[in-house]
């Protein structure tokens, strides 16, 4: 073979490796997008029934069937009595949730139960044993523009989960009411709580228990039957910025304390019309005052006319 022609076939060759790089490279956003698929659902639906925007399953459950990782469901106005569970990294988009109601078949169930890294939007949730039930160690769960009310127990029941900022179940302008126990229950979990309303619940607005890590913002708890908020100062990392507590039936806050240390902020806040305190201090085992110290409230905190006073002394249980 002659270096010229030996010159003309390397030229050739990478000619042709470079036009598959490119070819690679443009396909990347293609197969990317091709992985995410969008499946509709239309409580009218009749006939032929794919999940197309076309052809609508009736069902969100038909939907969830179909669906893959990284598929969203879109879901359009109208009752859906079922229960579902989203599975990993799948999303569920209500219309409007003053439009679209999901509402318990199994009243003995939660309505609605997510998997790791899921979402739900613009839905109303009601009707069942729980309104959504984040499973144990599911993580990355987004909640936004729900409304969860008139359920048996808990409107949103959290189970033990990592506590790690990386891994939080976020909550964000959503409303929670009207729920026969707590607006919101938690075990061990990050959990992230911005721009929510939580009312009229049968025992306390939320609930987080002992080694919880939180962000609060811009939240209300309001004429929830017990506290708006009830913490638990051992291993837990909370903080709290520009929250109303207003009108519950006992405290704004209560944080009950057993021996380990730990720290809560709580700044920014209202707390008006509170029958008991505006926060209450319950101290349930033996240990040193020392303790206390990882509870702050500052001074830019609001009160007035609460029932029992401010910040309590240590309650004694």
């Amino acid at each position: 073979m002659s270096q010229q022609t030996s010159k003309k076939s390397l030229y050739i060759k990478a000619v042709v490796a470079a036009n598959i790089l490119l070819l690679v490279v443009f396909s990347l956003p293609f197969l990317s997008s091709a992985k995410s698929r969008e499946i509709f659902v239309d409580d009218d639906a009749k006939g032929k029934q794919d999940g197309s925007a076309e052809n609508p399953f009736k069902t969100i459950s038909a939907a969830i069937k179909k669906a893959k990782k990284d598929d969203k469901i879109f879901v359009r106005p109208g009752k859906y009595k079922e229960n579902i569970t989203i599975p990993e990294e799948v999303e569920v988009h209500g219309a409007d949730r003053d439009d679209v109601t999901i509402e318990a078949k199994d009243d003995d169930e939660p309505v609605v139960r997510m998997k790791d890294d899921t979402e739900i939007s613009k839905v109303t949730i009601k009707g069942g044993e729980v309104g959504i039930e984040v499973g144990r160690d599911d993580e990355d769960i987004l909640i936004y523009k729900v409304i969860v009310k008139d359920n048996d127990e808990d409107g949103i029941r959290i189970k033990e989960g990592s506590s790690s900022k990386s891994d939080p179940v976020t909550i964000s302008k959503s409303t929670i009411r009207d729920n026969d126990w707590n607006g919101l229950y938690s075990k061990k979990r990050r959990v992230v709580l911005v721009g929510n309303e939580i009312y009229d619940n049968g025992r306390d607005g939320i609930e987080l228990a002992a080694g919880s890590s939180s962000w609060m913002e811009d939240n209300t708890f309001r004429d929830n039957e017990r506290t708006g908020m009830k913490l638990t100062l051992d291993g837990s990392e909370i903080w709290t910025k520009n929250n109303a507590f207003r009108n519950n039936s006992k405290d704004g806050i209560e944080i009950s304390a057993f021996g380990r240390e730990g720290r809560i902020d709580i700044s920014k806040a209202k707390f008006t019309g509170n029958d008991g305190y505006a926060i209450a201090r319950v101290q349930k085992e033996p240990f040193g005052a020392s303790v206390w110290n990882g509870f702050t409230s500052d001074a830019r905190n609001y009160f007035l006319g609460n029932g029992k006073g401010n910040v309590s002394p240590v309650i004694r249980k």
